[in-house]
């Protein structure tokens, strides 16, 4: 007989073998742990990072509460109890003999201790459930890092993405590796040479300061009063802000608000 899981041979004639079973049971006392972590970011409020061991309550007001966690507990819920009638060897339809007395934390480390969690017919099953629910919870918990478009490859265009710490920056299509920073300069290049290309003080402001030229929507908006830039209903134009930074206007502005 083959494991449900990693398809290994066993000859003990249970469903998963010693590595899945023990696998199994780990992954059923981790999301136990993470019960109460998921019941914290139920709060919409909260920084993300539900592993995190200081949490951080952000400054806006109470808002609902998250469904997507509220569904992953409900499912998470649903899997455990089933689960646990299966290794009870329970009827589902007998609601008599419901055997949850505890809460999800309960359940699960009582899941992950059964004598017959590696014996049971649709122990494979269960572990790719169980597996697959508690991926979702880790993204939850534990959300990746935030990646933004910075410009594009320099051999192929393709839009190239890095985050907020990255230094290199591997192209998904053509695998050229380039500096994060060689590659936001370029973009910027780009702009400021298209006197086309235009955007608001907002948008303005973010690009160059990715690339390391600290000027403020404020100082955007003052020249654009003063007459200092090419604005039309479009919007402001890159090369316009790009030739009176060159030229020190942004000294000279600090100077004088200074």
């Amino acid at each position: 007989m083959n494991c449900q899981n990693c398809n290994t041979i066993i000859e003990n004639g249970y469903a998963l073998c010693t590595a899945c079973e023990l696998r199994f049971a780990g992954t059923l006392l981790r999301l136990a742990r993470d019960v109460t972590p998921l019941h914290d970011s139920l709060d919409a409020t909260l920084h993300p990072g539900g592993h995190s061991p200081v949490r951080i309550q952000t400054a806006t007001p109470p808002t609902p509460i998250r469904l997507d966690v509220l569904d992953l507990l409900d499912m998470l819920d649903a899997t455990a109890r089933e689960l646990w009638r299966c290794l009870d060897v329970i009827d589902a339809l007998d609601w008599h003999r419901d055997p949850r007395m505890e809460d999800l934390e309960a359940t699960l480390i009582a899941c992950a201790a059964h004598a017959r969690l590696a014996t049971f017919a649709d122990a494979g099953f269960y572990m790719a459930t169980i597996n697959g629910i508690a991926r979702k919870i880790d993204l939850v918990l534990d959300p990746p890092e935030q990646r933004r478009e910075i410009g594009t490859c320099e051999l192929c265009e393709t839009m190239l993405t890095a985050g907020a710490n990255d230094q290199w920056v591997t192209c998904p299509i053509c695998g050229t590796e380039q500096r994060v920073q060689t590659v936001k300069l370029r973009r910027l290049e780009k702009l400021c040479w298209d006197d086309s290309r235009r955007g608001s003080a907002a948008e303005i402001a973010k690009v160059f300061a990715d690339t390391g030229i600290a000027i403020k929507r404020h100082t955007l908006t003052v020249w654009k009063s003063r007459g200092k830039l090419d604005v039309t209903p479009q919007g402001i134009s890159y090369s316009s802000v790009y030739r009176l930074v060159i030229s020190g206007g942004l000294d000279k502005e600090l100077t004088v608000t200074a």
